[in-house]
Order: structure tokens, then sequence, then C-alpha cells
């Protein structure tokens, strides 16, 4: 492998990725531009069919051209969405919104799962987690500078130089996904269409899908509910920037973490992991204590990402070992399908329990994670070892 201190095209790229300055006033963005809420949930829902709707076919393709180009080809769309934007932001026109939202969906779609499936052809077996920890982490610095400075901008040169700054870093990130190592030819293999079928009848692959569901749900409830954790405490919502900041520093820990844990030990890590988040989770619906709640806000996604790395390998193993490997990109795809399901009925139920209050829903997600967390520890133990 390469050495650490290198930094390669495809860190580079995670890192121009993670910029996305105008995160903070998306919704502005969009009103600003004449837009109704109701506007904006359309295309909300617009985004969410296109990435249903191509999840396969995009994964289906991805497997016949190759994991770089069809990286290149994400960037390609989200560098569009972004000058989609821009446009759209500028003319006030829904329809532009609309293609801006389909592109992005797109964008989404190519991009889903093939990074996972490039760095598990491009890893030795015991570099692979490590390695998608340092790639994480690029985004996350990326994410953390647009953090800091959206608002330098904003003042500065105000919702027009927020999209252009963006779009100057999806054209680097563009620029920088040319220049990433083409990916290992995988070895000629008989393997079967076929078996992709049994995947919807599968049980070891709904517990993936459901594990995988779990750690998205997880991250939407901390990125849409802390926030009303922090007013039931009395705290001001003005503080929950500091609390971003805070926990995605923490979260750069995981690749250092994840270098000290031996690979024998990944299978054990990611169920205490799972366990642990599980507990977390349940003690921060229950408590309404700051000395309680506040460390668990910023320790929680640092919790849930660690043993996220460590499941992705798993996940890919699984594949190998069902024969699956020339169909990589479409088996992640499917997986994702199934994992959008989930989340919807998630949505739903959260919305049915939400009258006794959001902490129920993290307390259920917590239980959850932990009984999965041991499930997927018995299940892939046989599969993998």
């Amino acid at each position: 492998m390469k050495n650490k201190l290198h930094i390669d095209n495809l860190e580079i790229m995670a890192f121009m990725n993670g910029l996305v300055f105008f995160a903070p006033v998306a919704l502005l963005i969009r009103t600003k531009a004449g837009l109704s809420l109701e506007q904006f949930f359309i295309l909300q829902a617009i985004l969410s069919i296109v990435i249903f709707v191509f999840e396969i076919p995009t994964g289906k393709l991805t497997d016949k051209i190759g994991y770089k180009k069809t990286l290149v080809l994400s960037e390609c769309s989200l560098l569009f969405a972004r000058l989609l934007m821009y446009a759209a932001f500028i003319t006030g026109d829904f329809a532009v919104f609309v293609a801006e939202a389909f592109l992005e969906g797109v964008s989404a779609c190519f991009s889903s799962g093939t990074m996972s499936a490039y760095l598990y052809l491009q890893c030795d077996s015991d570099e692979y987690v490590v390695r998608s920890a340092r790639i994480g982490n690029f985004g996350t610095a990326g994410f953390i500078i647009s953090t800091i400075t959206y608002a330098v901008l904003y003042h500065l040169f105000g919702l027009e130089g927020l999209l252009i700054a963006a779009i100057i870093s999806s054209a680097l990130g563009l620029l920088s996904s040319f220049g990433i190592e083409k990916e290992k030819q995988l070895k000629n293999k008989e393997s079967s269409e076929k078996k992709i079928k049994k995947l919807s009848i599968n049980l070891e692959n709904i517990l993936i899908v459901v594990i995988l569901a779990c750690v998205s749900i997880t991250f939407i409830l901390i990125n849409f509910f802390y926030v009303d954790k922090l007013e039931n405490l009395g705290i001001s919502e003005e503080w929950m920037s500091a609390i971003i900041l805070g926990y995605s520093l923490i979260q750069m820990i995981s690749e250092k973490l994840l270098k000290m844990i031996s690979e024998k030990k990944y299978l054990l890590t990611f169920m205490l992991g799972f366990l642990t988040v599980g507990m977390m989770m349940i003690v921060f619906g229950m408590s309404d204590h700051v000395l309680i709640v506040i460390p668990i806000m910023l320790l929680l996604p640092l919790a849930v990402i660690v043993p996220e790395y460590i499941f992705d390998e798993i996940e890919n193993k699984v594949i190998d070992a069902n024969g699956l490997e020339n169909y990589r990109a479409e088996v992640l795809s499917i997986y994702n399908m199934g994992v959008n399901l989930v989340e919807i009925i998630f949505l739903f139920a959260s919305a049915y329990v939400s009258r006794a209050g959001i902490s129920l829903s993290f307390i259920l997600t917590g239980c959850t994670m932990g009984v999965i967390g041991v499930a997927g520890f018995v299940m892939f133990s046989k599969k993998i070892n």
C-alpha cells in the first residue's frame, strides 16, 4: 500500500465532495428562488424516486464498464447538477430544479456502492477497512472546512457565492477522478445471474439490508433530531453547529482506532460496536441530563461509523462467498435499494410514534441495533470464517 502520508486522487475527490458550502442553507436557496415548501418537498421526493429507480440499472452498468469509469460519471453528473442548481437559482425555474434533482440522484446512484467495491478490489484484505476510514476522513475534513467557511462566504458573496464555490469544488472533484488508478481486473470465474434473484429470499441478505438500514436510520436521527433534543434540554439551537463540528472531528479518530484492531477481531468488534451504539441510543432517548446527553451526541457518530466500516468488508466477503464477485456493484445496489425501503417504513413508523416523543424512536432503534448486532455476529461468523 502507498505511504499513508501520500494524498492520492481518490482522497482529493472525497475531500472535494465534502465541500458542500451551501448545505446549511439548502432550503433557503430554493425558497429565495421563489419555490414554495411544497415544491421543496416535491424535489426531495423526486431525488428519492430517481435513486430508488436507477439503483439496479446503474449497478449493472458499473459491473460492465468498471468502477473507475463509474466514479468519473458520478463526478460528472454531480458537476452538471451543481451547474443546474446555480441556473435554477438565477432563473427561479422549477423545471430546472427538477432537472438538478434528477442529475443529483443519478450521481448518487453511480457512486452508491461503487467506492466500496473499488476499494475492496484494490486493497489487500488487511487494508480495506482502514483505507475506507481514511477516504471517509477526507470527506469529513471537507465537510468541516465548508461548515466553518460557509458563514464567511455567505456574508461576502451571498447565496450565489456559495453555489459558485460548490461548482468549483465539484469541478476539482471531477478532475481528480480522472487520475484515480484503474481497478484491478477480476479473474474469470463462473457466476450466474440467477444467483442474484435469490437475494430477495435469502435470510443473510435480508439481515445485511436491515443492518445497513439501521446505520442509515441512526444518522437520520442524528442529523434531524439532535436539535430537537437540545431544545428539550433548554439549550439554544445555535449550539447545534458546535455539536456538529465536535462530532465530525471526533469521527476522524476512526482510522486510528481501526488500525489498532486485528482483522481477526473485526466481526467481534462489529457486534460489540452495535451493542454499544444500541445502549447509547437507549440512554440518549431516556435521559434528560445534559452531562449524559451531550457526550453521547459527540461520541455516537464515531460509535456508529467504526462498525459500519467493518461491516462494509463483511458485506463484500459475503458477496465473494456467494460467488457473486462479478456482479458486486449490482448486488450492492440491490442492498441499497432494500435500505431505501426500510428507511421509508421507518419514517412512516416514526411519524406515528412521534406523538409519544422522538425519544421513543431512539430507544426502539437502539434496541434493534443490539439485537441485529448479535444476529449478524452469529450468522456471518459461519459464512466468512
